[in-house]
Parts: structure tokens; sequence; C-alpha cells
């Protein structure tokens, strides 16, 4: 039996686009899907754009809500499907994408998530900024830490969704990382599956959050999630304080206590520790930046650069 997979456009006042948005799901030469439309009560031509297509979705919804992450949450509590995934309605599903991830579920019943090919693209002129994948690093530390999430092109069993409550409501911008990061901390990365195909399209313009509102407050909100991993793992009180000087006044509320069986954890804080290092050098504080190059060096991230062996050597003799 064909798998059904669950699609979300959560959408406030983007009439512009969302017709592309919900035609690129519609067409889909896979047809076992149920497509949600939760909409915050936008004023442009939206909801008509939606009612001309409403004998074809599943459900769909126009009133206030408190955000995307919510928008997504109320979605999420209307799928019915054993595949998931939540398409911005400015954004667009490539053309056979469903097929090629219900084939990578099938090809192995133990795969929690399929990861494939976004490509970025500029609106005005529909010219490629960059393509891009979730990538697997050797770690999931590493995967954690130096990996760009690609929320469009990867879905996941609706049932590890629901594991983890959702999307967190709290974050603006980086709720997808939260829930990646989650996965991967708990089971790690050996049930994740990653395609060479492109699934979806990704549309930069002037109104869109990651163009509009610019990435300073993507990274607070990612270093606020760092610093959530980096409690629920005890790691070191300087380090901790070091990345909370760069998350002031952060809103992230926490959506429990992370399930870190499958993290590094010495090497998680050996990464940061290659960032700070010099900081608490040049801060005068010598004994925490000693016990942070011997992570560095014991977990293979010191290089020969003129940086770290000058920190070597001035450390070697304090």
């Amino acid at each position: 039996m064909e798998p059904l997979i669950s699609i979300i456009i959560p959408s406030l006042n983007q009439g512009r686009y969302i017709e592309q948005t919900i035609v690129s799901i519609l067409e889909q030469s896979y047809k076992n899907v149920e497509l949600i439309i939760i909409d915050g009560g936008s004023i442009d031509e939206t909801v008509s754009i939606i009612k001309r297509y409403e004998k074809l979705i599943s459900f769909w919804v126009s009133e206030p809500d408190r955000g995307q992450a919510h928008a997504i949450n109320k979605g999420l509590e209307k799928c019915n499907g054993e595949i998931f995934n939540w398409i911005n309605s400015d954004d667009i599903l490539e053309l056979d994408a469903l097929q090629t991830i219900v084939n990578c579920f099938e090809s192995n019943k133990n795969t929690h998530v399929v990861c494939g090919f976004t490509r970025c693209f500029f609106d005005q002129d529909n010219t490629t900024s960059h393509e891009y994948k979730m990538g697997i690093k050797r770690y999931v530390a590493e995967t954690i830490a130096k990996v760009e999430m690609n929320q469009p092109g990867s879905f996941y069993k609706t049932s590890i969704v629901n594991e983890f409550g959702g999307v967190n409501e709290s974050l603006r911008y980086v709720f997808d990382d939260e829930l990646w990061f989650r996965y991967l901390c708990k089971y790690g990365t050996q049930n994740v599956l990653i395609s060479d195909r492109r699934f979806a399209q990704f549309r930069l313009h002037g109104s869109s959050k990651s163009v509009g509102e610019g990435f300073v407050m993507f990274n607070t909100e990612i270093t606020a999630l760092y610093i959530d991993i980096l409690k629920s793992s005890k790691a070191p009180n300087w380090l901790i304080a070091l990345l909370e000087e760069k998350s002031p006044s952060q809103k992230y509320i926490s959506s429990g206590i992370w399930e870190l069986s499958h993290l590094e954890i010495e090497r998680f804080v050996a990464l940061f520790s290659l960032e700070y290092i010099n900081t608490l050098y040049l801060r005068g504080d010598k004994s925490n930046a000693k016990y942070a190059m011997r992570l560095i060096i014991n977990n293979g991230y010191f290089k020969l650069n003129r940086m770290l062996v000058s920190l070597w050597l001035k450390l070697l003799f304090a």
C-alpha cells in the first residue's frame, strides 16, 4: 500500500506566491498526498486562491495564530500521513519529488528521515543563488555544529515528529533546527537517508524572514539551542557563559531535557572550545584555556595554523 504523505503549507499574506506552492504539490506524479493549509488570517488574495483549490485540499483554515511554528503544529494535529514535511507558502516542491521520497523510505523500512537537495533562487529573475543539502558528518556533534539545515528538502516519518511534540513555538527562525538536533541527539544518523535528488526550491525575496529580517536573529536562536544542549550535557560553565554573551535576552523556551544518547559530548564541547579558546586566553583564564586545548588536541581538531600553534606554545609554558 502506498504511504500517505502529509504536507502542511503555513501561510500569511503570501498571495503572490502561494498558488505556485499549491500547484507544485498537487501536480506531483505521486498522488497519495494530503495537503493541509494553515493560514494566519491573510488580508491579501491568499484565501481566494486557496478556495480555488479547496476540493483538492484535505483541510484548510484562515485565522490568527501565534506564528509559523504554531501554524505547523496546528496542521500536524490534522495529519494522517506516514511521511511529513511543511513547505512554506513562497517555496516550491520539485517535480516528481514525492515519488523519489517514497522510494527512499520504501528502500529501507528503518528510515526515519530522507534528505535531498534544495535550490535557493532569487525571486526577481529566477537565477540560482546556491544549492544545498543537509549533509551528514562522521560525528553527530559535527553534524549539529557544522551543517546547514535544509528543511524544505527533509522529510520525516510523522511518528518521529509527533514523538518530539512537533516544533518549538518559542522559536521564530530555527524551530526546524531544534527538531533536527533533537532527532540527531536521540537517534544519531544511522536512520537518515541522503538522496542526490533535488526535492524543493527555496525562494529568496525581500518579504521573507530569511532575507527581509537578516541572519542576526537566526544566529542568536541557533546559539540558544547550542547553550541548551551544552547545559543538558553538563558542559563547563565557562563555555556556556561565553555562548550566552552571543545570545542575550533570548526568548527560547526549551522543549525539555535533551536525550543525548548519540551525541559525542566531549567532541561537541571541543568544537566550541576551538571557537573560544583565544577569548579565554586573552581574558587571562589560562587554566580553562589549557583544558580547552587538551579537548581540541584529544578530539583531533588541532591544526597547524598560526593562532593555535602560538596559543599552544604560550599555554605550554604558562
